[in-house]
């Protein structure tokens, strides 16, 4: 009999399980959580989707990572399942061997002996979980897939048809050049300059000059700053993004990774229609100077 453990460290409405087996684990869960003092998971079918999927391929494809071999990580398959929150988590066990009632209480048993896999299960932070036990043969995949849910934006997105902005910046600067929207940082720009730059709905870019410690605002022509720009506007396909926000400070932020869009405080429910070609809407929590981004909101269903 062979059992094995592996983990991936942190990394972002209950429904009925596949199985009284991966109810099971949650139990199990749940129970050491409470032994800690944190309060239990609830059950996400999303999360349950994405683990039974990834269960399912290292079973037929013959692996046991967290990645798999198109390189996707277990983010990556969570956010593909539809998860919007940042902050997500993964453990794996594989066993063989072994009756399918020991799987549950040896995978906790395990988990919980690895400092790493410990970790996740007693994460503060998470707040739900999907759990897939899966067999083929002899062999059994057990993945549990964390996610950390501080809020419930109640997301919606329909397609829309969105004016896109861009400016087109050609000329020179003598030290890093930043391009500022709504007060915060967007952009970098250094040396000869000639670049396109989608801009959020309903900005103007500034320009702020780096001296290694200060940004310093100015105007093209200021401070050796040879700058022209100008900004195009097209009708382009489109995401209606709605979402609610408790009561807070926060920060959205636009693009594959987050580019500073603008800050907003809560409570507040908003109505926003962004071009496809921005990618990803983030949600981020903003405490002090520290913005902690909790959802990611794909652009284009």
């Amino acid at each position: 009999m062979k059992a094995w453990v592996l983990l991936l460290g942190l990394l972002a409405p209950l429904a009925l399980a596949q199985s009284a087996l991966e109810l099971e684990v949650l139990q199990r869960t749940n129970t050491l959580r409470a032994q800690s003092g944190l309060p239990p998971l609830a059950w996400e079918p999303l999360a349950y989707q994405s683990a039974s999927q990834h269960a399912r391929d290292m079973l037929e494809r013959g692996y046991f990572a967290h990645q798999t071999p198109e390189g996707l990580s277990s983010a990556d398959r969570m956010h593909r399942a539809g998860i919007l929150e940042v902050v997500t988590g993964e453990n794996l066990a594989s066993f063989q061997g072994y009756p399918e009632a020991e799987v549950p209480a040896r995978a906790l048993s395990g988990w919980m002996n690895s400092p790493g896999h410990r970790a996740n299960l007693l994460n503060p932070s998470f707040t739900h979980l999907g759990v897939a036990l899966v067999r083929k043969g002899d062999k059994v995949m057990v993945v549990q897939n964390f996610v950390a849910r501080p809020f419930d934006p109640q997301v919606s997105r329909t397609p829309a048809i969105a004016e896109r902005e861009t400016v087109a910046l050609v000329g020179s600067a003598p030290s890093k050049l930043g391009v500022f929207v709504g007060g915060g940082l967007y952009a970098t720009l250094e040396g000869r300059i000639n670049t396109r730059l989608e801009l959020p709905p309903g900005t103007t870019p500034d320009y702020g000059l780096f001296d290694g410690q200060t940004w310093w605002g100015v105007q093209p022509g200021e401070r050796g700053v040879q700058l022209s720009s100008r900004i195009e506007k097209s009708r382009v396909p489109g995401t209606q993004v709605r979402f609610t926000l408790p009561a807070g400070s926060y920060t959205l932020s636009v693009g594959a990774q987050p580019q500073f869009w603008q800050n907003l405080s809560g409570p507040a429910t908003l109505e926003l229609t962004l071009p496809n070609t921005l990618d990803v809407l983030w949600i981020g929590v903003r405490q002090k100077d520290q913005v902690r981004f909790t959802h990611r909101i794909p652009l284009g269903l």
